[in-house]
């Protein structure tokens, strides 16, 4: 079969395209070939579709003085004629069994779905977002969880500013909600794919097309798994030696819905266990500058890492600390550190209790309680028999919960019904 697959990037952005890699692998070993359809980017893997992948976008770099390229973003974000413009030309010069939808809003935008049914051709999504119906996309306003906009009452993002603390921009993004529930263009989408019991039980509950939620676990190739955990194997006579002064890891963007701020509040009650965060975003300075303030010099500030690298520090770590503090969909961080046979201590929000097993592959605490986590920290730092065991068991529940066959067997029976 020929199956597109659409999507805002064509290179490694986040969880969403760790996914879409996955499956565009998983389709291409079981015989099919994928057709991408993307925005157009210097960072894109090479594809023979490229010409027809939408103008790159970069809503950072638009002159926000400009009236006229003010509308002209507001108009792209929500209904982008070019990309109906290009789909038509793909599907003139390739025939598509079927469509696997993923992160299109404010790029490619869901104005794809009505091109896609004129031609009669079945559509799948997997939802990696809320935004269809949470007009900021993330249940998150000024920090705190927010679900106002419940029952399409869109309208609430603009009197509470939700998006970026921004008028401008949440009075986008209610329209674009608002736009789209009138158009109703999600109603062409024959199946809508849920990685979590959460997400599907979260959009259940905000009644979106009850009828058409599939709640399917993501697959994950644990190949680049299996070989950090060769080479770690290989040093283990040398990281024994250092079991009690291994470190502690952060693995994520350092923005305030991912909590690192609430873990180094709690770091402050643990002055001699290392932490390493890995990764970058808009709080790093603050959050630098926090560490500072507070004399953490226990906390190291490693930047942005390859997988590789990543691994690495994971293989190296007593656990992993997932500190989010929004409705997390899934969470591959949390799925690599526990397939790398290590626990977790995660907030109890979103997905993250179905992956971490509370007292079984990990700790749980509340989302931006910092006492508690590091009361949790404390309990597991100081235990190196409870770390082995908690691993092991972490690392056989993921490999069960998050399966490649499990999930392409999933899909196999949606498309039959298609």
């Amino acid at each position: 079969m020929n199956i597109l697959v659409a999507n805002w990037t064509w290179y490694p952005s986040g969880g969403d395209w760790t996914y879409v890699e996955h499956i565009t692998k998983l389709y291409r070993e079981h015989g099919h070939q994928v057709i991408p359809f993307s925005m157009k980017d210097n960072r894109n893997f090479p594809s023979p579709y490229a010409e027809y992948f939408i103008e790159h976008i970069d809503y950072k770099k638009v002159n926000k003085k400009s009236l006229t390229d003010g509308l002209k973003v507001v108009k792209t974000s929500i209904y982008s004629t070019e990309a109906q413009n290009k789909l038509e030309r793909l599907l003139d010069v390739v025939k598509i069994d079927f469509a696997h939808i993923n992160v299109i809003h404010h790029y490619i935008t869901p104005a794809i779905l009505k091109t896609l049914k004129k031609r009669g051709i079945p559509i799948i999504w997997t939802l990696h977002e809320y935004t269809p119906i949470c007009p900021e996309s993330t249940f998150i306003s000024h920090g705190k969880i927010c679900e106002k906009c419940f029952g399409g009452a869109f309208h609430h993002c603009v009197t509470n500013k939700c998006k970026k603390g921004s008028l401008p921009a949440s009075i986008v993004a209610s329209m674009e909600n608002y736009v789209h529930k009138y158009l109703n263009y999600y109603e062409y989408v024959d199946h809508y794919i849920c990685p979590s019991v959460f997400l599907y039980e979260k959009f259940k509950q905000f009644n979106f097309f009850k009828e058409k939620l599939v709640q399917l676990y993501h697959g994950y190739d644990y190949k680049e798994i299996a070989e950090a955990r060769s080479a770690q194997h290989a040093t283990a006579p040398v990281q024994e030696r250092f079991a009690q002064h291994a470190p502690i890891v952060f693995v994520g963007r350092l923005e305030k819905i991912k909590g690192a701020h609430t873990l180094l509040e709690a770091m402050k009650a643990h002055p001699t266990i290392p932490l390493k965060i890995i990764g970058t975003g808009t709080q790093l300075e603050m959050l630098q500058t926090y560490a500072k303030i507070n004399q953490l010099i226990q906390v190291d500030f490693l930047g942005k890492k390859t997988k590789k690298e990543t691994l690495e520090w994971i293989g190296k770590s007593a656990f992993l600390v997932c500190p989010s503090e929004w409705y997390e969909v899934l969470g591959f961080t949390v799925v690599e550190a526990m397939a790398m046979g290590k626990p977790v201590i995660g907030s109890k929000i979103g997905a993250i209790p179905e992956m971490v097993i509370d007292g079984r592959t990990g700790l749980l605490f509340e989302a931006g309680n910092s006492n508690q986590l590091a009361e949790k920290i404390n309990e597991l730092y100081h235990d190196l028999e409870l770390q082995q065991h908690m691993g092991g068991q972490a690392e056989q529940h993921i490999h069960q919960l998050i399966n490649s066959e499990k999930h392409y067997a999933g899909l196999q029976q949606i498309n039959l019904s298609l």
